[in-house]
């Protein structure tokens, strides 16, 4: 059975799960557990503060019961100033809307029996870095899922979507699915489904290139919600990137290989399809960038150095 001196859980309340009932679940399990500590954050400033009242605690274990925003948030205070004397093993709750780090540390089951099993001692252990994005100024934030070139604005344009429909029940996953048939529609039709914005780009020590890219994704995860692994390139680093831009020819065929990692023969360098294990990446986005879902909006212009942060320790199943 875990310590429960040793266990403190962070909990955002605005996350969508905790928002619908999750957060009220959470409690109920901790009702009879005096000694386990449970901080409500909802701001990176909050959960920072959180983290550093566990620290001061004793705590070894934290549970963070929140969305990838709330993890991200976590994981940037922990990389980059800790409270902790050596990292906390951390256990990660599906409690937000996506919750794609969930997914991929195999931690996606409903929050309250994960929580309960942590506190009899039966989860085991993985091991995941993050990645650590740095922009002009200095400002660093560590997550596990970047993208940038048209992507995030296009799920921005979804989620403007989802707000201003007037029909019913659009706010949500129909909403989301709508739109995202709409966009199916146009790249079957042979169009683009979004706008590609200019970017500029560098792996590890290679030349500078430029494109009109659709999307760029960068990640340390090993696979995406839905089980997806867009990743196919060569390379040793850690930090996984696939970029698609114009021409992208053929994209409506290519993508079901793309998703699974395993492109057609024809969807290569010249035809917009590029994908690379890296150690580094330096780019200039246009329209900002995503981190772990949530938007960043550096001044145009200026470059990102991405990087591999530290490795820590996750609890799962």
């Amino acid at each position: 059975m875990a310590e429960q001196a040793s266990v403190g859980v962070i909990s955002n309340p605005a996350s969508r799960h905790n928002a619908r009932g999750g957060l009220a679940a959470i409690e109920a399990v901790l009702a009879g557990q005096p000694a386990i500590p449970h901080r409500q954050a909802r701001t990176p400033q909050q959960i920072e503060a959180a983290l550093a009242q566990l620290a001061a605690a004793g705590t070894s274990c934290v549970v963070l019961s929140g969305g990838d925003g709330t993890v991200q948030a976590a994981l940037t205070a922990l990389s980059l100033r800790s409270p902790f004397a050596s990292p906390p093993r951390l256990l990660v709750l599906a409690s937000g809307t996506t919750n794609m780090s969930a997914y991929d540390l195999g931690s996606h089951g409903r929050p309250e029996r994960l929580l309960r099993r942590l506190l009899t001692g039966r989860l085991a252990l993985t091991r995941r870095r993050v990645l650590c994005v740095r922009e002009a100024d200095g400002t660093t934030r560590c997550g596990f899922f970047f993208t940038a070139g048209g992507l995030p604005q296009a799920v921005r344009d979804c989620r403007a979507f989802r707000e201003t429909s007037a029909l019913p029940g659009m706010r949500g996953a129909l909403g989301t699915a709508t739109w995202i048939g709409g966009r199916l529609l146009r790249l079957l039709a042979g169009r683009e489904p979004f706008e590609a914005l200019a970017l500029s780009y560098q792996p590890d020590a290679e030349p500078v290139r430029r494109c009109e890219a659709l999307l760029l994704l960068a990640s340390t995860h090993q696979r995406l919600a839905l089980g997806l692994r867009p990743w196919w390139g060569a390379g040793s680093g850690p930090i996984r990137t696939t970029l698609i831009s114009r021409p992208a020819r053929r994209l409506a065929r290519a993508l079901p290989g793309l998703l699974r990692g395993r492109p057609p023969a024809f969807a290569n360098a010249a035809a917009g399809y590029q994908s690379h294990a890296v150690s580094t990446l330096h780019l200039t986005p246009t329209g900002g960038y995503a981190l772990d879902g949530e938007d960043y909006f550096p001044p145009a212009g200026s470059e990102l150095a991405i990087s591999a942060g530290p490795e820590f320790e996750f609890l799962q199943p």
